[in-house]
């Protein structure tokens, strides 16, 4: 019986599947690295596809919103210029040429409202002859108040009207109270209507200051005694709207904002509404953000800079963006409020119900 021979290269047959087997493995593991990267990378791909999606939706809807904005504020101005409130349109329309300077209806709008307030407010001299025009004269000096019990009613109520045609309307104010205390019959019509426009014009130039609330009172003294024009109302419910944002401010930032953003919305020039709407959207944020709650941050963010852009404010949304990314997302708390808020008082409208809406924190 002859002996078997090794094979010629000295490897034995019952060595070489064992030896191959490693190369498998290392085949069959390098395929499915290969299969998981693709599978990863088509993943990441779907998320970008519908991040970038999301973005565009979201731009999209911002700035349909602003047109939107944009859209209710010319409205509002035609309607001003045409019951001659040249002033509020100009205001109007100032804010809608800041977001859109080439507005063409905006600026035909301004120059004609530009021109009728000019001619309001410019006198028109008679120049007889080709003769000019005479020097405007001085004003006379106010009048000093009546000191004591009022002696001569006409020539006190004589004073009252030089007060109001120089537009002091405090002193007006203060004047024509002490005046019917004192003769409550003495041409009441006539002290009537001139307390009736002291007390307007005095609450509208309050309500553009830091006394807001000292404004609010004394339109609504006004209204006992008139209606008040539509004008007004907007004013007192814009003041209204900004009292109750500022009373949530840096305490509740869901309440603010919920004030601050429809007062944005419907008059966004009145006390910086869309500055502080900016603000509160901003700190309600970084809350979120100090929390690693990186989505609804990041939703935040995005809002605040359609009001305003600063450097700060786009390095925190880019965080944000980057950081919702790699996290799960979690719904938005909306400002919508169900649970009462205790030891809150409203302000009372005659002329238009205010209802407080209740924070859920």
């Amino acid at each position: 019986m002859s002996e078997m021979l090794p094979p010629a290269d000295g490897i034995s047959p019952d060595a070489a599947p064992r030896r191959s087997l490693p190369r498998r493995v290392m085949r069959m593991l390098g395929f499915g690295l290969i299969v998981t990267a693709v599978l990863l990378g088509w993943y990441m791909a779907v998320l970008y596809v519908g991040w970038q999606s999301g973005q565009n939706l979201l731009n999209q809807r911002r700035e349909a919103e602003l047109q939107s904005q944009v859209a209710r504020q010319m409205t509002l101005a035609q309607e001003n210029v045409n019951e001659g409130s040249y002033t509020l349109a100009l205001r109007r329309l100032e804010w809608v040429l800041e977001r859109a300077p080439n507005h063409l209806e905006a600026l035909q709008l301004q120059a004609q409202a530009q021109a009728v307030l000019n001619q309001r407010l410019t006198p028109q001299p008679a120049v007889i002859g080709g003769a000019p025009p005479p020097p405007t004269p001085t004003p006379p000096p106010l009048p000093t108040p009546t000191a004591g019990p009022i002696e001569d009613p006409a020539r006190e109520l004589q004073r009252i009207r030089r007060l109001a045609a120089n537009e002091t309307w405090e002193e007006a104010v203060t004047a024509l109270v002490t005046f019917q205390r004192q003769f409550p019959s003495y041409e009441r019509p006539d002290t009537d209507a001139l307390l009736y426009d002291a007390y307007v014009e005095l609450g509208l130039q309050l309500l553009e200051g830091d006394r807001v609330e000292v404004g609010l009172f004394y339109l609504e003294q006004a209204a006992g005694l008139g209606n008040l024009s539509q004008e007004v109302q907007d004013y007192q419910v814009w003041g209204e709207l900004y009292l109750q944002g500022l009373a949530f401010y840096d305490v509740n930032w869901a309440a603010a904002i919920f004030y601050f953003r429809d007062l944005c919305l419907a008059a966004p020039f009145y006390q910086s509404s869309c500055d502080r709407l900016r603000e509160a959207l901003a700190a309600y944020s970084d809350q979120f953000a100090f929390v690693q709650d990186w989505c609804p941050a990041q939703e935040l963010y995005a809002e605040a800079l359609t009001h305003g852009r600063t450097q700060s404010l786009i390095e925190k949304r880019n965080e944000a963006q980057e950081m919702c990314l790699l996290a799960t997302p979690t719904p938005l708390p909306t400002a919508t409020f169900t649970a009462p808020i205790t030891d809150t008082q409203t302000i009372t409208n005659p002329l238009r119900s205010f209802v407080t809406p209740t924070p859920d924190g």
